[in-house]
């Protein structure tokens, strides 16, 4: 038996569908059952001929019954026309071309379960031998009249059969001998016949297809509607909950804002020590204020902007400080959203990482850079490292470890990793990796 195409099998499985080739067909479901009406020998091979040419590309196996009137040889002749490989198509067994009396009416009799069943065992042959399916055609012209009504309900049988199975099967008939009663019959027993009209092959289907399309297309719409209704009442919804929760991040950035306020009006009357306690909270509610301020902005976002929210959060340390006329902060790195339960964290830990920065690495007023970078790494983390030019770190020296026990805390919430360390070139940095979800 011919090698299956594995490639052309995947593709022809992958739609659900056969290509026909036949042009005013196009392609059908796995299992259609439709027939030719024909006038001529050469009107029915211009259907057939490009219809098995198109099953041999496609690797399925085929089978040709052919008639008294077109015959085997005749079958072979027009195919090898347009498929040149057909020879080695019929020594592996890919396609078989038979007279009728060797399929139809072996015993001398025709029987309608017994051919069926012949068609069946085929297809699992095209199943097991790994075939993208099993096409067929047989010709009714040897059908007598006495044997019309069995032979209708043999074709009813077979679209029964078919309808799960991957198999097409075009069945021809003459139309010389058939009258206005055994074309009704003929259509309404297959899914759509194709006829010549006006020198053109046109499809005509049968009134149960018709009935089966009107009410499918009606599902259709019915469906597209109920789709449409149920995705408004969701946009709705969605737009409600959108302008919840811009107001619970309205009133929590207003709310934190009167915290600092008040807290730094306390620090007025506070001691030395106390003002600087008081105002490294005040800097650690600015930026948890940041955070709900980017979500109240922009509820669509996918998380908080981090880089964003760190030019906000430094800006205001080095007003708070008083630094901006001696020590410049650059923001850069990777765009990165972070959900809220991190981006909190994440944004208390650079503000712990910025005030040891403004606080300790430029003393006596001297003047300085702090860099401030995020960045993004390839096992789902991220990095944020905040880094100076300043006096640099001396091991051991408690001063600079002031806010870090808060910082380390914050770390172990989001799973992370805090590192300070001094730089080659002087200064300190301070580096955190943690998850990004």
């Amino acid at each position: 038996m011919l090698a299956p195409s594995r490639g052309k099998a995947a593709n022809i499985m992958a739609t659900g569908e056969a290509v026909t080739g036949i042009a005013a067909v196009g392609s059908v479901p796995w299992g259609a059952h439709f027939c030719q009406l024909y006038d001529t020998p050469n009107d029915m091979a211009d259907v057939l001929v490009p219809y098995f040419r198109a099953g041999l590309e496609n690797n399925e196996l085929c089978h040709w019954v052919t008639s008294d009137q077109f015959g085997p040889e005749d079958a072979k002749s027009a195919l090898r026309a347009v498929y040149p490989d057909l020879e080695k198509a019929l020594a592996s067994g890919q396609i078989t071309i038979m007279d009728r009396r060797d399929w139809y009416q072996r015993g001398g009799r025709f029987k309608a379960e017994e051919v069926v069943g012949g068609w069946l065992a085929h297809e699992e042959e095209a199943r097991s031998a790994g075939y993208s399916g099993y096409r067929l055609t047989g010709d009714t012209l040897w059908l007598e009249q006495h044997q019309w009504q069995e032979f209708n309900e043999y074709e009813k049988l077979v679209s029964e059969a078919f309808g799960t199975r991957r198999i097409i099967a075009l069945c021809t008939y003459c139309m010389a001998r058939c009258g206005a009663s055994e074309v009704l019959d003929i259509v309404n027993v297959h899914s759509f016949a194709v006829a010549r009209r006006r020198g053109e092959w046109q499809v005509i289907e049968s009134p149960a297809t018709k009935i089966a399309k009107a009410e499918l297309a009606e599902l259709n719409a019915t469906l597209s509607r109920k789709v449409e209704m149920a995705t408004s009442e969701l946009r709705g919804l969605v737009s409600h909950k959108d302008a919840l929760l811009r107001e619970v991040h309205h009133r929590v950035k207003n709310n934190l804002q009167i915290v600092a306020h008040l807290l730094s009006m306390r620090s007025r009357d506070a001691s030395e020590e106390a003002r600087r306690a008081l105002a490294e909270t005040v800097h650690r509610v600015h930026a948890i204020s940041a955070v709900h301020e980017a979500l109240y902005e922009n509820t669509e976002a996918a998380g908080v902007p981090l880089l964003d929210r760190l030019q906000v959060i430094s800006r205001r340390m080095v007003e708070s400080y008083e630094a901006q006329d001696r020590v410049s902060v650059a923001v850069s790195g990777d765009e990165l959203h972070l959900p809220l339960s991190t981006s909190i964290p994440a944004a208390l830990i650079a503000t712990e990482l910025i005030s040891n920065a403004l606080k300790h690495a430029f003393p006596e007023g001297r003047s300085g850079r702090v860099d401030i970078a995020v960045s993004t790494l390839s096992d789902a983390t991220f990095q944020l490292e905040v880094s100076d030019d300043g006096i640099g770190w001396k091991t051991g020296e408690s001063r600079r470890a002031s806010g870090l026990t808060i910082a380390r805390a914050l770390v172990k919430q989001i799973d992370g990793r805090l590192d300070i360390e001094a730089r080659d070139s002087g200064g300190t940095r301070g580096i955190l990796t943690a998850p990004v979800q």
